[in-house]
């Protein structure tokens, strides 16, 4: 996927959610009754669904998150040890 010019502007946390609404979105049909794990290096997508924010971008895709809160676990993995992920990046 690639950014719009106004998305590349974003902070880490709000792409990371991005992202993950996109591929939620994506992957939908496959998705719907699977159980989903999440791993990720951003603390703050872990805790996306209890946050406090006034943030239009991050309210709506909470909600769009929400539909797979009963089957998706978001886990925590540090940068260090979270080597299968944004390997070109890092």
């Amino acid at each position: 996927m690639k950014l719009k010019d106004s998305e590349a502007m974003y902070g880490e946390t709000q792409t990371e959610c991005l992202f993950l609404v996109w591929a939620l979105d994506k992957l939908h049909y496959y998705l719907e009754f699977a159980v989903i794990e999440v791993y990720t290096d951003c603390t703050a997508l872990k805790t996306l669904l209890n946050m406090k924010t006034t943030n239009r971008n991050m309210l709506r895709w909470q909600i769009a998150i929400q539909q797979y809160t009963g089957n998706m676990t978001i886990i925590y993995k540090g940068g260090k040890i979270h080597t299968n992920a944004d390997g070109l990046s890092r």
